[in-house]
C-alpha cells in the first residue's frame, strides 16, 4: 500500500516545488549533498509527523535507512540519480504516511549490510554512523571480501573505533564506536 501512496504523491505532484526543484538541480555539482539534506528533512518531519519526536535530521535519515525498510530503501535511492522520482514522492508523502512500526523504537542496534556492494557499503555505514550519538556502539554485518576490507577503514577515517572484529558463519561482524567531536 505505502508504494501506492508514493506513487499516487508522484502523480498528484509532478509539478511540485520539490519535482521542480529536482529537475533543475539535478545537474549541479553539489547536488548529492543536497539530496541528502533533503531527505534528512523529511525523515526528520516523517519522525515529528508520526510520532511527535523531534529528531534531528542527520539522525533522522540516519535511523531510517539503519531499519532497512523494504518499502523505503533510501540507501539505495541516494546511490544514483535514477531513483529521483522516489524521493520526490516519499517527501511528498511524509506529511500523511503514518510512521511505520519499524522505526518506533530506539536507536537501530544492527546495520545489515550483507549483500550491499563497495562502495555503496562503505557510503550506508559512514551515512548511519553520522547520525549516531557520541560514544553509540553499532553492530555491522558486512560480507567476506572486499566489504570487510573497505568499510573498516573508512569507519576509523572518520574517527569512529572499530571495537571488534568477529567472523561468523558467511559474513563478519563489527563493533564499532561512534566517535566523540572532542577528541
Amino acid at each position: 500500500m505505502t508504494n501506492i501512496v508514493i506513487k499516487m504523491a508522484q502523480n498528484q505532484n509532478s509539478d511540485s516545488p520539490i519535482v521542480r526543484w529536482l529537475k533543475a538541480n539535478q545537474n549541479s555539482p553539489s547536488f548529492q549533498g543536497a539530496l541528502r539534506k533533503l531527505l534528512s528533512f523529511a525523515c526528520a518531519e516523517w519522525f515529528l509527523k508520526g510520532s511527535g519526536t523531534v529528531v534531528p535530521p542527520e539522525q533522522a535519515l540516519s535511523w531510517v535507512v539503519s531499519a532497512n525498510l523494504p518499502q523505503f530503501p533510501l540507501g539505495q535511492w541516494l546511490e544514483d540519480q535514477d531513483h529521483l522520482d522516489e524521493i520526490a514522492g516519499f517527501c511528498e508523502s511524509v506529511k500523511t504516511l503514518p510512521l511505520p512500526e519499524g522505526l518506533e523504537r530506539e536507536l537501530p542496534k544492527v546495520l545489515d549490510l550483507r549483500g550491499v556492494v563497495c562502495p555503496r557499503n562503505s557510503a550506508r555505514s559512514r551515512l548511519v554512523m553520522a547520525g549516531l550519538p557520541e560514544g553509540y556502539h553499532m553492530t555491522i554485518y558486512l560480507d567476506e571480501g572486499s566489504p570487510i576490507e573497505n568499510v573498516p577503514g573508512s569507519l576509523v577515517a572518520d574517527g569512529h573505533i572499530v571495537e571488534k572484529r568477529v567472523k561468523k558463519e558467511g559474513f563478519w561482524e563489527l563493533t564499532v564506536v561512534k566517535h566523540s567531536t572532542s577528541v
